[in-house]
């Protein structure tokens, strides 16, 4: 089982699967997305994208839902989830039309009837963490948000992810950083992990996962990569061209040069929210 000391640091670097991940694909999308703040309101930029959207709502409807421990039924759930819908109306959820909107909230919708008919399989949930961290490196801590962590029967783990996505994903790297999250938090044995695509299956798709310690390895020299960068401050694109850019970069370099559409501030999580008409 994995653990790390959880002392508290002044000024960490936190991060999450989805900054890592910007920083694999490309360092210089990732300091767009991740360390870049806006001079007026010290936030960092989002673009409103769709499929954001979607994943937000529904994730946002099921764990109200989770934290009532299931005691509402199907048109509350409903409810809910149109409710919290309203946030992302138009273009602050980046839709281009009400057709383009109305299709994903349709899909929503289907999640939600899929997940409640079949919720009860998760089983019991162990106890909410806020914040749960994991010290990697001088300085960097791992984090992130659980979808569900189950206790077993057996007094060990499973860790659950709520997929909106169209395709299934190929890398389990998201699996492998909330197992070393739970066991370095709740100080059980994560046995079991699996993708949950919402949209398509009535339960968790099982994913076999390798021993932690090797992944913490990893994990702990792509922590120290992003450290060196962020000391030396330069972020250089993936392309590495002179007159080009990759396609993430261009993107939120729009924004940070005013092309956006401003639409709301996230005070949760510090972000600016902007519609960009040639979004992807």
């Amino acid at each position: 089982m994995v653990s790390s000391n959880n002392k508290y640091i002044k000024n960490a670097l936190f991060l999450s699967y989805t900054s890592l991940s910007d920083f694999l694909k490309c360092p210089h999308s990732f300091y767009l997305k991740n360390l870049y703040r806006d001079p007026k309101s010290g936030h960092r930029l989002q673009i409103a994208s769709p499929y954001l959207s979607l994943g937000s709502t529904v994730h946002d409807a099921i764990k109200w839902f989770l934290e009532i421990q299931g005691q509402a039924n199907l048109d509350q759930l409903i409810k809910k989830y149109r409710n919290l819908w309203l946030k992302f109306t138009g273009k602050r959820g980046g839709f281009a039309s009400r057709e383009e909107e109305a299709v994903f909230g349709k899909r929503g919708l289907l999640m939600m009837e899929n997940f409640y008919k079949n919720w009860q399989i998760l089983g019991k949930s162990a106890p909410h963490i806020n914040f749960p961290k994991y010290n990697l490196v001088e300085n960097v801590v791992l984090t992130g948000n659980f979808d569900f962590v189950g206790e077993k029967k057996d007094g060990t783990l499973w860790v659950v992810d709520f997929k909106t996505g169209v395709t299934d994903k190929k890398d389990p790297l998201q699996l492998y950083l909330y197992a070393i999250l739970a066991e370095n938090n709740f100080g059980k044995k994560v046995t079991q992990a699996s993708f949950w695509y919402l949209d398509r299956e009535s339960s968790p798709s099982p994913v076999v996962l390798e021993p932690l310690e090797g992944q913490v390895q990893w994990l702990q020299e792509k922590g120290q990569e992003v450290k060196k960068a962020v000391e030396k401050g330069q972020w250089v694109c993936i392309k590495n061209e002179m007159e080009d850019i990759c396609n993430e970069c261009q993107i939120y370099q729009a924004l940070k040069d005013g092309q956006g559409e401003f639409q709301f501030s996230d005070f949760r999580f510090k972000k600016d929210v902007y519609y960009l008409n040639k979004f992807p």
